[in-house]
């Protein structure tokens, strides 16, 4: 390969920014020059104007973090996190500007206001500023404009304590600004921007409250009505809210649409009774999902288009493709299939696009 080193410097990198995301370590190790041109943002950022960058699935368990590449059906590990640090059944991640934001973790064995940072563009792992509050079970969301909302939630060292509190996160300066406190108490819940607007859900169903990041204004939406009493997760995609998970009172699995003339959820689609702790990423024209099968005992993913058919819309995936090398960590070892298998479910998602 030293003839490409050879080529003239703009006609090397036209190759380079071709080259994809997978392979980008490897020729990294491979081609000097060609490490200090691709551990530059621009880089990446001329793969996006060029639509040459690729819309990955970025999947949280509690022994590691994986890509998947839903073309390909192929998974990539990244880098272990930093010793010292455990992802847990809560932990979040989230993704902007070619970075993934790991928050939600014990350190040596503390629940932690810290949090970890993965930079796609040099595949390395930093620590970022604390949040406020070690909080779990929160809602949580990137804005249009890359930022990333935290709110509601229950205080990690008072787990009884339901919280009123809200922050935002400036990824790229590294920043937490408090925002003000929500009219209620938000206890668990999901987060999900809407026209511009930040949408804090109550999981139990009970309430959502709207922040307006221009106005800095909470408002409560007291007319919206629930058909379900409990949501796993719940995206805005294609224009429309749908709401994934199960009704804690009956044990019915589905799929929920909002239907904004009448204020109130309703059922779309069942799902496979047996799929639990759903979670839900937007790719492309689809919406992925993966949970837990508690009869198979194992991680279980399908991708659902809402404009198919019925019948059609959810479609399997081949867990086979999700099957990485992760080393089993010590503390695992011990437990019995059942637990083991639980533990590595998928704890949370993101879409990146590298």
């Amino acid at each position: 390969m030293d003839f490409l080193e050879e080529l003239p410097e703009q006609i090397f990198r036209d190759i380079l920014v071709r080259v994809p995301y997978k392979s980008h370590l490897n020729i990294k190790e491979l081609l000097n020059p060609a490490k200090e041109m691709m551990e530059c943002l621009d880089f990446y950022r001329d793969r996006i104007k060029l639509g040459l960058a690729k819309k990955y699935i970025c999947l949280l368990q509690r022994v590691g973090i994986s890509i998947y590449d839903p073309v390909e059906q192929s998974c990539q590990l990244l880098p272990q996190i930093p010793s010292g640090f455990e992802i847990l059944g809560f932990s979040q991640i989230m993704c902007v500007n070619h970075k993934l934001v790991l928050l939600g973790l014990k350190h040596y064995d503390t629940f932690t206001t810290k949090i970890l940072i993965f930079d796609f563009v040099s595949n390395t792992w930093k620590q970022g500023s604390d949040i406020h509050i070690a909080r779990s079970m929160f809602a949580y969301r990137t804005s249009p404009e890359g930022s990333i909302y935290i709110a509601g939630g229950l205080e990690k060292h008072v787990p009884s304590r339901e919280l009123r509190e809200a922050t935002v996160y400036n990824v790229d300066e590294d920043k937490w600004e408090l925002l003000p406190d929500s009219h209620q108490k938000m206890g668990i819940c999901n987060g999900v921007f809407i026209e511009g607007m930040l949408y804090v859900i109550s999981i139990m169903g009970n309430r959502i409250q709207r922040f307006d990041p221009n106005t800095r204004e909470w408002t409560e939406m007291v007319n919206i009505r629930f058909h379900n009493s409990w949501y796993d997760d719940v995206p805005y995609a294609f224009g429309r809210l749908f709401a994934f998970g199960r009704v804690s009172a009956c044990r019915r699995n589905g799929i929920e649409q909002y239907d904004w003339e009448k204020n109130v959820f309703r059922e779309f689609q069942p799902l496979p009774q047996h799929f639990i702790h759903v979670r839900a990423t937007v790719w492309c024209d689809r919406i992925f999902l993966c949970g837990y099968n508690d009869i198979r005992r194992r991680p279980e993913f399908y991708m659902y288009n809402p404009e198919a058919p019925l019948s059609e819309r959810l479609i399997p995936l081949d867990e086979s493709n999700f099957s990485t090398e992760i080393e089993m960590p010590v503390r695992l070892i011990s437990l019995d299939e059942p637990n083991k298998s639980m533990e590595m479910r998928v704890v949370s998602i993101a879409t990146i696009e590298i």
